[in-house]
């Protein structure tokens, strides 16, 4: 008679080839973010089946589907989640413009021990803070001057003189939340919050006008997130030091803290950037930060394109009107929209991770992000929290995949948002990829992503594919024209300074110039391994382009008179460099950064809802 054969008798190494080769699927796993649950790439169910035969099997098999699959995270969009996501995004933005003042104001206070401490790991902190509290002082009303405790309805602390709050954060209030409320006297049709951080107010005061070097002026977190990271280490070690000051600025700045909460419960406001907080926990920092209920309804608001005939009944609607009655407007209209705020696939993916049992997490090898829309709270930097699984895990493996034209928000150029719906409606969504842009962009997840690389984790555990599909020539197109081209003008720049040929400038012109042609320390070295495949950490789907030599440029500067080296340089700085984007590519952008609805479209479902309801 033949002796039965089980699996559980086989020896074990062939058992665990049979059960690998069972639980692989073609694409991995994807994670869906309308069930919080993973699914086969194909959005089939994963099928576990073989892990309840019996127990021997199940001990077996238990940690194998997640060893053996890859998984896939995108960027995140719930509809329910639409307000959640751009109130936080205001959150995090207004924390963070509060954190910069309180640094740039008590800058004085950080001695050279602290700044050793902090310039062991932010080596650049110290310049751009030197930097930026010049540009800051000079430029905003920084309310050095005192005014009385009863002024802010206090009497409940021994320090009866505080300085008024900073215009850099009355601007950034009145901007991004008051003049949204309809009892403002001047309110502002609402324009979404999705890019809050990235965009926080204005970058000067609305009544000052400032000169072409001011203008030329590169904000301290402009090319990466160093300041940012660096910020709550900075604070902390004032508040420790001089924890009145620090009680004082806070107090100043958030005056109906006083007699009611701890200058140091301002350290719980902080979302980590990757953060996907709870509804309750945004709102108790809105409650905290003084931001009225109303904003939470903001981002649900629709905004117009109107018919051109139906303006002037438009002006005539009280100011009430459009908070309370927009989703059924009954004048005629082309297109409406409203921002996707998401968030990115990194955060998504450290979320999922931390929910996972540790038995389960550990046994995770493979994580590819894809970074295709633009996300809220710099993403960018998002990757930091990926740090203690890397650290926890030390075989988990972490590609990045960032879509250079997808996941970049551009359709700011338009204006505000009902132009933006306009252009839709009209058809003619033109616009244009800008060197500020791309350069901006570049230089943040370069720089970023080795930052993360240097945190101590294993080698080669998280890489960056930038990304161009199906943009390809475009990209490659992109880099020459607007980074080549724009660093070899800054090398430029710098060899004619040491040749003598700008002795006839002065030195705000020479400062101007500098200001306009410097990047951030590394970005050309990373773009030099970008170019050359030599880096460990980035790579890139197409052609990025070959360095431009510089001295051309250098050599027409000695031909052009000292007369005219002026007139050149101040050509090169006002021509925008860019690169067209197709109308059809365009249109597809836009509709990753806003939810857009023409009428027809919003009658028929409306017509559809009906149905609907007459047959529940």
């Amino acid at each position: 008679m033949a002796t039965e054969r089980r699996i559980t008798d086989l020896p074990l190494e062939i058992r665990q080839q049979i059960f690998r080769e069972y639980f692989k699927v073609q694409g991995g796993y994807v994670y869906n973010s309308q069930s919080d649950k993973l699914r086969n790439a194909d959005d089939t169910l994963i099928d576990l089946s073989l892990i309840c035969t019996c127990r021997s099997i199940a001990n077996d098999c238990k940690h194998l589907p997640l060893a053996v699959n890859t998984i896939h995270f995108s960027t995140l969009y719930r509809e329910d989640w639409r307000s959640l996501a751009g109130c936080f995004n205001l959150v995090a933005a207004y924390y963070y413009v509060l954190q910069q003042d309180i640094v740039l104001h008590l800058a004085h206070l950080i001695t050279p021990e602290m700044h050793a401490q902090l310039e062991n790991k932010f080596p650049g902190f110290r310049s751009k803070l030197d930097a930026e509290r010049t540009f800051h002082f000079r430029t905003w009303d920084t309310g050095d001057r005192t005014i009385p405790d009863q002024d802010l309805d206090n009497t409940s602390t021994s320090n009866h003189m505080r300085p008024a709050v900073c215009q850099f954060v009355r601007d950034f209030y009145d901007f991004e939340i008051s003049e949204y409320d309809k009892n403002h006297p001047y309110p502002r049709p609402y324009q979404g919050y999705a890019g809050a951080l990235e965009y926080p107010g204005p970058s000067f005061p609305r009544d000052y006008r400032p000169d072409s070097c001011e203008e030329a002026y590169q904000q301290w977190d402009k090319y990466s997130g160093e300041v940012r990271q660096c910020l709550t280490h900075c604070l902390r070690l004032i508040a420790d030091e001089n924890p009145e000051e620090f009680s004082n600025r806070v107090y100043t700045s958030l005056p109906h803290w006083i007699g009611k909460y701890s200058a140091k419960e301002f350290f719980d406001l902080r979302f980590d950037c990757w953060a996907i907080p709870s509804q309750s926990q945004v709102q108790n920092a809105m409650e905290r930060l003084y931001i009225p209920d109303f904003v939470w309804k903001l981002p649900n608001l629709w905004s117009y394109s109107w018919k051109p005939k139906q303006l002037d009944k438009l002006r005539s609607l009280p100011k009430s009107y459009f908070l309370e009655d927009y989703e059924h407007p009954p004048f005629q209209f082309n297109a409406r929209g409203r921002g996707l705020a998401r968030f990115s696939a990194a955060a998504t993916a450290i979320r999922f991770l931390s929910i996972l049992p540790n038995t389960q997490r550990t046994q995770t090898r493979a994580l590819i992000l894809h970074e295709d829309s633009p996300s809220v709270n710099r993403s960018s930097l998002h990757c930091n929290g990926l740090i203690p699984f890397f650290k926890e895990n030390p075989l988990l493996q972490v590609e990045r995949r960032f879509n250079i034209v997808n996941a970049v928000d551009i359709t700011g150029s338009y204006g505000n948002v009902d132009e933006v719906m306009s252009s839709w409606a009209q058809g003619s969504c033109e616009t244009i990829f800008d060197d500020e842009a791309i350069i901006t962009n570049m230089s943040r997840w370069l720089l970023d992503t080795i930052a993360t690389c240097n945190e101590g984790i294993p080698t080669g555990s998280l890489t960056l594919l930038l990304e161009s599909d199906p943009y390809t020539d475009f990209c490659t197109e992109a880099f020459q024209e607007l980074i080549h081209s724009r660093i070899a003008q800054g090398h430029a720049i710098r060899d004619c300074l040491e040749l003598g040929l700008f002795k006839h400038l002065t030195s705000k012109q020479v400062e101007e110039l500098r200001r306009q042609f410097t990047f951030e320390d590394g970005f050309e070295e990373a773009m030099v391994h970008l170019v050359n495949k030599t880096s460990t950490v980035f790579r890139c789907d197409f052609n990025p382009g070959v360095p431009e030599d510089c001295q051309k440029i250098v050599n027409d500067m000695k031909a052009t008179s000292p007369a005219d080296i002026w007139k050149y340089w101040e050509t090169k700085r006002l021509a925008l460099g860019y690169v067209d984007l197709p109308v059809e590519w365009t249109r597809e952008m836009i509709s990753k950064v806003y939810e857009i609805e023409t009428e027809d479209e919003h009658f028929q479902a409306r017509s559809c809802d009906s149905e609907q309801c007459r047959f529940e």
